[in-house]
């Protein structure tokens, strides 16, 4: 009846015939038998569904009367299956301080001696592929060895193997399983842990997805019990430095004081931090944004993860601001899962892979592909999760391409204008259905009959509800961008040959744009400074902003070398005031910058000796931007990892995306251990320069 209750889909009666090790008619008689203990419960009897299985095909509440019913049920009336006495085991093992016998589990599962060792067999192969071991010692017994933190995943995995992480959460509350596994969680008021992980979520101001509420309730209950056993969790040193910095930790702080007052128990401060370890690593459904120590390389991760996966897909995801944003509130807890091998289950992996098996592959090699991916192991399940914003990514694409948006043609100068017009549209638009070709005095009418998403016009209209563009009859490229724009399409991709062309088209559509709004002197002299303004930036123009490389932003005015600054705070304000000078920012995002190292923490020390100070870009960002100094004296920002600071960098960012380019280039200098030795003694602006030359080419 548990494997039934337990089943993703219908199971076969072969199929069960083979686990059990019964003959097919057995299986047939013991299915007749739960029909008539159903009954007898007033519950529906098990479906048959031609050519798939059998199921247990009740609702929620059944399945939970029905787990409440069998808990009742004592070993001397239930048979065990080989599978069910192997959790039994674990279970045992899990949660005693020492050894426990064979003779102790022959007795509890009413079993031989035999039969309780070739259950270890498979027991010891079990808990190998999860990284521990099985341990016997003549005379005392058998035991599981390995780390706290390994046997509480173990422990986890046990409970949710054959169930979805919010069924097992339901299971535990109210003892609706098998009473072996629930000995796990005795005496652990499971309703005050998840009173209390609502707290955590109101203090965090987030939602946590139904999955990582329910794992943080079971992580946090399962840890009380341990604790009573006297098994405490060791977080490297290191490691609880820095999480004593985090919000998270200040918050699992808080949650834990009520749960030592419940339980009566003292929580050390490496559980407080194995705490907050999950809520940095939970995935949320809502949540106020708030900076994180891992934004930045989150942000570099995220942009590195899009362009392999569109090259893979050969599909542009460059201008989806919302897989971008989705992808960065995901992968940022993500990284905290894989960094501390904290388990994530995935309830909908294997539908994620057969609908979407091209994206699911895409995403696999891509992550794969990245360097910084290549030292942990991405589990499919968390590849799975990133598959769904790709997925979910494409849909859009193909929900903007799949409708021809309706397009009336309005033309006041005659009817071969509007037949040059009108080849010169479906010539360039494939996607469009031109309604009709009308007059300025006839758009009133034909809006009133007809259904229209666009209007393109060789004259000026008066207050109209649908979009307008006013063209030339000859459609130059610059209406067509502007076209496009209104449809909200792409703009096709530009070969390298055509980039001047582009440029200069660019150009021109900004002069055009100015010239309607304000009062021009000198067309030539305008544009001849535009230019010099652009090519600053190297002229590349994206996401309606330009995106430099790192050598365009650091240069001989925005690099200093050996700043005498008596503290961290001095050292920021002194790389602040580079970006002030150079009008890149306000006075005010100098103070917001030294706020955030005061409010969050000096996790802006993103590695030894480099700090990164930054804030919002609303708090006065007027351009992107970085200015980067050297310090004559180290100085200390309060990171015990990574102190003392030698070299500073501070930035400004004025969107999600203009700065990338620039910060995943000072990243890959950051990594090179040569470089920044050279760049920390460095003893001229000039041999900075040159260093950042090297890092600042087109990938």
């Amino acid at each position: 009846m548990f494997r039934l209750l337990e089943a993703a889909k219908p199971l076969k009666v072969s199929e069960l015939s083979k686990e059990f090790g019964v003959s097919i008619r057995t299986i047939r008689y013991d299915l007749k038998k739960i029909d008539d203990f159903l009954k007898d419960a007033g519950l529906k009897v098990l479906k048959r569904k031609p050519n798939k299985g059998i199921e247990f095909n009740g609702s929620q509440d059944d399945k939970k009367k029905l787990y409440s019913i069998i808990s009742c049920i004592d070993n001397s009336s239930y048979v065990l299956t080989s599978q069910e006495r192997q959790n039994i085991i674990l279970t045992e093992l899990l949660q005693v301080q020492d050894f426990i016998t064979i003779e102790h589990l022959s007795c509890l599962l009413s079993v031989s001696r035999n039969t309780i060792k070739n259950d270890l067999k498979k027991v010891k192969l079990w808990l190998e592929r999860h990284g521990l071991k099985l341990t016997s010692l003549p005379r005392h017994g058998i035991k599981i060895e390995g780390e706290e933190k390994d046997l509480r995943r173990v422990a986890v995995s046990l409970l949710t193997e054959a169930l979805d992480i919010k069924d097992a959460l339901e299971i535990i509350r109210s003892p609706l399983r098998r009473k072996s596994i629930n000995k796990l969680f005795e005496d652990i008021d499971v309703e005050f842990i998840q009173n209390t992980v609502k707290i955590a979520e109101e203090q965090l101001e987030r939602v946590f997805s139904d999955e990582t509420f329910s794992g943080l309730v079971i992580h946090i209950a399962l840890a009380i019990k341990r604790i009573q056993l006297g098994k405490d969790i060791v977080i490297p040193r290191h490691e609880l430095a820095w999480l004593r910095m985090t919000k998270e930790f200040a918050v699992a702080s808080s949650i834990v004081k009520k749960l030592e007052e419940h339980f009566c128990v003292k929580i050390p401060e490496d559980e407080i931090g194995y705490i907050a370890l999950h809520l940095l690593g939970g995935k949320v459904t809502t949540s106020t944004p708030t900076l994180k120590g891992n934004w930045i390389r989150t942000q570099i991760l995220v942009s590195r993860i899009i362009e392999a996966v569109q090259k893979e897909l050969d599909t542009d995801f460059s201008t989806d601001d919302e897989l971008y944003r989705g992808l960065i509130e995901h992968l940022g807890p993500t990284l905290f899962r894989l960094e501390n091998k904290l388990p994530l289950k995935n309830p909908i992996l294997s539908e994620i892979k057969n609908n979407y098996p091209e994206i699911f592959q895409a995403v696999k090699k891509s992550i794969n592909s990245i360097k910084e991916f290549q030292e942990i192991a991405v589990s499919e399940e968390e590849i799975g999760y990133i598959t769904i914003h790709f997925g979910a990514a494409l849909e859009r694409i193909k929900t903007v391409d799949r409708r021809p948006r309706r397009v009336l043609i309005v033309c006041g100068t005659g009817i071969g204008t509007a037949k040059l017009l009108y080849s010169r549209l479906k010539a360039e638009f494939n996607n469009i259905s031109i309604v009709d070709t009308v007059a300025i005095h006839q758009v009133d009418k034909i809006l009133s009959e007809k259904q229209v998403d666009l209007i393109v016009s060789t004259v000026a209209l008066n207050s109209c509800n649908i979009p307008v563009v006013v063209v030339n009859p000859l459609l130059p490229e610059k209406d067509v961008i502007k076209i496009r724009r209104k449809l909200g399409q792409k703009q096709p991709q530009i070969e390298k040959t055509d980039k001047g062309k582009c440029f200069k088209l660019f150009l021109e559509t900004l002069m055009d744009i100015i010239e309607k709004h304000c009062i021009v002197k000198s067309r030539s002299y305008l544009l001849r400074e535009l230019e010099k303004l652009a090519y600053l930036f190297n002229g590349h123009i994206s996401k309606g902003a330009v995106k430099p490389m790192l050598k365009d932003l650091l240069t001989d005015k925005t690099i200093r070398i050996n700043v005498n600054a008596k503290n961290w705070e001095e050292a920021v304000k002194i790389g602040g005031g580079i970006l002030v000078e150079n009008g890149f920012v306000e006075p005010r995002y100098v103070d917001a910058m030294v706020m955030n190292v005061r409010e969050i923490g000096p996790y802006i020390v993103i590695a030894p000796g480099i700090a990164m100070p930054h804030a919002r870009p609303e708090d006065g960002v007027k351009q992107v931007c970085m200015s980067l100094i050297t310090l004559m004296n180290p100085v200390k920002f309060g990171n015990e990892v990574n102190d003392p600071v030698r070299l500073v960098v501070c930035f400004g960012a004025i969107d999600n995306s203009t700065h990338l380019k620039a910060l995943s280039q000072l990243m890959s200098l950051f990594m090179d251990y040569d470089y920044m030795e050279n760049l920390f003694n460095a003893k001229s602006v000039e041999s900075i320069l040159a260093i950042i030359g090297k890092f600042s080419t087109e990938k």
